[in-house]
């Protein structure tokens, strides 16, 4: 599903538009040109149907050379080993996020609260990366002709990022699950899920102009998607938490 002309949905679950496993979030294939790049791995229980969404699309599976993961919820960051193995790509994650798709650990991830959910079947395994380059905040990586600045967005879990993808043109705010639609948030009872830290994060957004919001699950914005962060900031203005989907 082309969204604009540099940016792809190529998998989506249950929460989104059915394009690919019922566990996906939204996976997102950057164009940057000579080089691309995807956001999100999905929850890796079905990699060759995000594979064959990636190849519906005009962009080679050889131009594809990061993987820029949100967190590491299994839903986001599941699928990263799967896509590592197929495309040869560099997974790149905050180094709380790295720590954990290193290790494989389902603890940290929170894999027992989504199989509690239903989100994830009894059998589900949080497969290990081999690798993982680590980005700091504020820094800024080119893919092919778009920079992508990395913005830490702790809250809704350990290591969270943020992506701001900027061409000439315009400027793109990829979420994961920071910041939904409508200016919503997601809060669980996982064990690094911290309220506190994620309205400081809300703030930081606003810091951040940006025609596309591109969150990790449901709808999304192409154009005014600062409107998303606006809401949720007027929430904070009242001395309230923005609305909630936990």
């Amino acid at each position: 599903m082309q969204v604009t002309d540099r940016i792809w949905l190529v998998g989506s679950g249950a929460h989104g538009f059915g394009l690919t496993h019922a566990s996906d979030c939204h996976v997102w294939l950057i164009d940057g040109g000579s080089e691309a790049a995807l956001i999100d791995a999905g929850a890796g229980v079905d990699t060759h149907a995000l594979l064959a969404r990636i190849d519906r699309t005009p962009i080679p599976r050889d131009r594809i050379r990061r993987l820029l993961v949100t967190h590491a919820h299994a839903d986001h960051a599941g699928g990263a080993a799967g896509l590592r193995e197929a495309l040869r790509l560099d997974v790149c994650a905050s180094p709380e996020v790295g720590a954990i798709l290193r290790a494989g650990d389902e603890v940290a991830a929170s894999v027992h609260i989504g199989r509690a959910q239903g989100t994830y079947a009894p059998g589900y395994v949080y497969r290990s990366v081999d690798r993982v380059q680590e980005l700091t905040d504020r820094e800024r990586i080119r893919v092919g002709e778009v920079e992508v600045e990395v913005v830490a967005t702790p809250g809704h879990a350990t290591g969270h990022t943020a992506y701001l993808v900027r061409d000439r043109s315009r400027t793109d705010l990829f979420t994961g699950d920071t910041l939904l639609y409508g200016g919503v948030i997601i809060l669980q009872d996982t064990w690094d899920c911290d309220l506190a830290a994620h309205l400081k994060t809300i703030r930081r957004l606003g810091e951040h102009p940006h025609e596309g919001l591109f969150p990790g699950h449901f709808t999304f914005s192409v154009t005014d998607g600062s409107r998303h962060t606006r809401a949720a900031l007027a929430a904070l203005e009242r001395g309230a938490i923005p609305h909630t989907l936990g």
